[in-house]
């Protein structure tokens, strides 16, 4: 598949939906020259990105730095970084761009995995790109992998998703010990650490109303910075993660247990059953009543 056109906004931020809420990858191969422009025009997305170049050469632009590959040469762009390609001196070239959202691999917003070793990096100023040729065994075997991961994604047999993810954390588990880890920091290391017990206070108290205070006296800091660090490690606030994490709860609630919805939602921390149910269908598009009814169906064909 390919995109002749990039549909930007008004800041340059990429509109198309790569993938799905359920799969947020998309592939694409692109032939430079079959874009309306004839080039890949400025924008920047959430997505990270690899490409491989399997034609000619290609010129990208990574904000104010221009990088040149050649067939067989591939490149990581980090997410929110305004970037372009072009064909280099007119040589008619193509190339295959991988965009996936960090939720690919992060799973549950809280988890380690996120906060170790995706968070500190995605999205990082320092970190635009990194180049990815021939002249390791690392950054090969990075290239080995996006190959197979389109061959996967183009031919779609059974359990294609499973390799594409499997195939995916192998290369970010490559990028974060060979490239990514030289970035991160003391102060990152610290941060996390404040992150951690944010994140380990509001898993021991969800069932109760947690205070702000509260929270930002456990990591001693004022409300407003306990905030800013919060939102910009973990992409959204203290509160959201806080209702996320009482939804992921009562989620289980109600596909293990015969609880009514009134107490799941009490249990969990919620104000009310109805502010339960506003969140609940916000989060899935329906109720927890129909949520639970669909569930058991599914159990019960199974069975």
């Amino acid at each position: 598949m390919q995109i002749h056109n990039i549909i930007i906004d008004e800041n340059q931020k990429e509109t198309t939906k790569h993938g799905s809420v359920e799969f947020p990858i998309a592939i694409y191969s692109t032939q430079i020259n079959k874009n309306i422009l004839g080039f890949i025009d400025w924008h920047w997305h959430e997505e990270l990105q690899f490409c491989i170049v399997t034609k000619g050469t290609v010129s990208f632009n990574i904000e104010e730095e221009t990088v040149i590959l050649s067939q067989g040469e591939g490149l990581f762009i980090n997410s929110q970084q305004l970037h372009n390609a072009k064909n280099y001196k007119d040589i008619d070239s193509s190339y295959i761009c991988f965009d996936f959202h960090p939720n690919l691999i992060y799973g549950f917003v809280g988890n380690v995995i996120n906060i170790k070793y995706i968070r500190p990096y995605v999205g990082n100023s320092m970190i635009r790109y990194c180049i990815l040729k021939n002249d390791s065994e690392w950054k090969s075997d990075i290239l080995k992998d996006l190959l197979l991961i389109h061959k996967e994604y183009t031919e779609k047999n059974v359990g294609f998703e499973l390799q594409i993810l499997v195939s995916i954390l192998g290369i970010w588990n490559n990028m974060v010990k060979n490239y990514l880890a030289s970035f991160y920091n003391d102060k990152l290391i610290h941060n996390t650490s404040r992150l951690k017990k944010i994140i380990n206070y509001i898993h021991n108290h969800y069932m109760e109303k947690i205070n702000l205070k509260d929270i930002s006296d456990e990591v001693n800091l004022s409300k407003s910075a306990c905030c800013r660090e919060f939102k910009k490690y973990m992409n959204c606030s203290i509160f959201e993660y806080i209702t996320n994490y009482r939804l992921v709860i009562s989620e289980n609630l109600l596909i293990t247990t015969n609880e009514s919805i009134t107490n799941i939602a009490y249990q969990c921390g919620f104000g009310s059953a109805s502010y339960f149910i506003e969140k609940f269908k916000l989060q899935t598009g329906v109720s927890p009543f129909i949520y639970r009814k669909e569930k058991q169906a599914i159990s019960d064909n199974v069975l």
